[in-house]
């Protein structure tokens, strides 16, 4: 059995997942009785919000899931400054980056009744979570940092979602940089087994205007990483894409530049958009570039200063769509009246798009009472608009193109695919 904690907000700058966190925000009015279908619904200052989150607090994505972590407790923070009368539940639990894990650690959400969950992030994790605990018990998933394609077409009956973007977008801004950037006209994918990288490895493949001469696969956490790099350039090939989670990075890019390095241009995806990598690695950095979705929202700016005044330090890749995931869940729940998976899964969609009152970062207090009341409302995120279509994507498409520095991650440009229906 987990043991928990009540903690308050000031706490949560310390706090590991697997906490329970109770905040109980402002004191201002009776609170407002919506209507939907005619159906009464309890007033905010009558209710208690629920949402947990399953995200990697170890693994492969561990360096990333504590930023993960603190933007999805974030609208916790944001209430508590408010007026508004609502108390929110969160409880956070480790994916541990594996799907195992995270399947067993939701079942327990799922078990105390949680409604919805933030996550999970990897794409296998999310695929086989969603899947085999959330689907099933009618439980609302939204991931902050599934990108494969596969994602967006589960047979899901409409619980999940994601606030990242798919991954065909990133592999076409990839290719097309590719050759206007570097002239290539041959390239090879080494990428992490699994649905990830098989997907990403080859939504780049189709993309590229030129030859692909192979794509190798490689196993997570091997202790060597040699023979699939010498593989992978045994043609010679203009353009290395490398799709790994961080875990690997380091050990493959040692590995590469210790006995493989040569004129080709590596090409890494935003599994390795880490500081960590560069600081890792004992060599002098050359050609090595890369691309990763780069939050575009109205709200962004709001959001980055509100990270930064809760936590003290810069938001991270995926922290603004985990934002998104916490507040976009919250607002469904308020329109729903209830915490039930099937209520807020019908009103994920509905505050997402429309005509009504334009919600961003910041502003949840508003649309958290305006919802509650049965007022039609808009999210307007913080990583991107968060239109949440039929297949539960409502990622941005807007995506960073960097390159590494001796200890650092540098950006040089952002762009959107060219050529391609979106």
């Amino acid at each position: 059995m987990r043991e928990r904690q009540r903690i308050g907000r000031r706490d949560l700058l310390s706090t590991a997942a697997g906490a329970t966190i109770v905040a109980t925000a402002g004191c201002l009015s009776d609170g407002l009785i919506g209507d939907t279908n005619g159906d009464s619904r309890p007033a905010l200052s009558e209710r208690t919000l629920r949402y947990g989150g399953v995200l990697p607090q170890s693994g492969g994505l561990g360096a990333v899931g504590g930023a993960l972590e603190n933007a999805t407790t974030l609208p916790i923070a944001e209430l508590e400054e408010s007026e508004l009368d609502v108390t929110i539940e969160y409880e956070g639990v480790d994916s541990e980056t594996t799907p195992t894990a995270a399947v067993d650690a939701v079942a327990d959400l799922i078990e105390d009744g949680y409604p919805a969950v933030v996550g999970a992030a990897g794409s296998d994790v999310t695929l086989q979570m969603t899947q085999q605990a959330t689907i099933p018990a009618e439980v609302v998933s939204c991931s902050p940092a599934s990108t494969s394609p596969t994602v967006g077409i589960l047979n899901d009956r409409g619980f999940s979602f994601r606030t990242a973007p798919d991954d065909s977008m990133q592999a076409v801004v990839a290719a097309q940089l590719a050759v206007a950037e570097h002239d290539a006209e041959t390239a090879a994918t080494l990428y992490t087994a699994g649905d990830y990288g098989r997907q990403l490895s080859g939504a780049f493949s189709a993309s590229f205007d030129g030859e692909i001469q192979r794509q190798v696969s490689f196993t997570e956490g091997s202790e060597s990483f040699d023979e699939p790099i010498a593989e992978a350039l045994s043609g010679e090939p203009d353009i290395l894409f490398l799709v790994s989670y961080m875990e690997d990075g380091v050990g493959l890019l040692t590995d590469y530049y210790d006995g493989h390095a040569g004129d080709e241009v590596v090409f890494v995806s935003d599994g390795l958009q880490e500081d960590s990598i560069p600081q890792g690695v004992d060599a002098s950095f050359t050609d090595i570039y890369g691309t990763a979705p780069v939050s575009s929202g109205p709200g962004q700016g709001t959001f980055a200063r509100m990270y930064r005044d809760e936590f003290g330090a810069d938001p991270a890749i995926f922290t603004a769509n985990s934002y998104d995931a916490a507040a976009t869940i919250l607002l469904a729940n308020a329109a729903a009246g209830e915490n039930d998976g099937a209520a807020i899964r019908s009103h994920m969609i509905e505050v997402t798009t429309g005509d009504g009152t334009e919600i961003q970062p910041g502003e949840l207090a508003d649309g958290l009472e305006l919802a509650a009341a049965g007022e039609p409302i808009r999210y307007r995120g913080a990583s991107g608009e968060i239109e949440f279509d039929e297949s539960g994507d409502g990622g941005s498409i807007t995506y960073e193109y960097f390159t590494f520095g001796e200890d650092s991650i540098n950006p040089l440009s952002e762009h959107e695919p060219e050529g391609v229906a979106q």
